[in-house]
C-alpha cells in the first residue's frame, strides 16, 4: 500500500571523518539527493516523501543513493524507513505562546512607558509650584 514515507538515518561521524575533512559535505549531498528524489527535508537527518510512495519505490531509493555514494555503505549505521500516518502540526501551540510573549511584554513596555510619563508629568507640576508666601500664611 502507498503511504508517504519518513526515511531518516544515522551516519558514523568516524567514518565520515575518513571520507570527508568537513562533516556537513556528506550530509548536504544526501540533503540534496533527498530534495531531487521527492523528499522534503524535515529535521537533521530527517526527510519525508512529498507524495506516496511504494516500499518498491523506496528501496529503489536507497539503492540508488548507495550507487551514488561510494563512501555512504561504510557511513550508514541506521536507515529507517516509516510509513506516514495522519500528520498534525501542533507549530501553533509555540507560535501562540510565542505571540502572548510578546504581548505581555509589550504591556510591560506599555506601562513602563506610562509611568515613566506620569513621573515627567509629577516632575514639571512640581517645578510650576510656585513656593507659599509665608507672610501671608494664616495658620501662624
Amino acid at each position: 500500500m502507498k503511504k508517504r514515507k519518513a526515511i531518516n538515518f544515522d551516519l558514523s561521524t568516524e567514518e565520515l571523518k575518513k571520507h570527508f575533512g568537513d562533516t556537513r559535505e556528506p550530509y548536504s549531498q544526501i540533503k540534496n539527493f533527498m530534495l531531487e528524489n521527492g523528499f522534503e527535508h524535515r529535521q537533521y537527518s530527517g526527510y519525508a516523501s512529498i507524495e506516496v510512495m511504494s516500499d518498491r519505490q523506496i528501496a529503489k531509493i536507497a539503492r540508488k543513493l548507495n550507487d551514488k555514494f561510494a563512501w555512504i555503505s561504510s557511513c550508514i549505521q541506521e536507515f529507517d524507513v516509516t510509513d506516514i500516518g495522519e500528520q498534525y502540526s501542533l507549530s501553533h501551540i509555540f507560535k501562540d505562546n510565542q505571540t502572548l510573549s510578546q504581548t505581555k511584554n509589550l504591556q510591560k513596555d506599555s506601562k513602563q512607558e506610562q509611568i515613566k510619563t506620569m513621573q515627567e508629568a509629577v516632575k514639571k507640576a512640581s517645578q510650576n509650584l510656585k513656593p507659599k508666601d509665608k507672610s501671608k500664611d494664616l495658620d501662624r
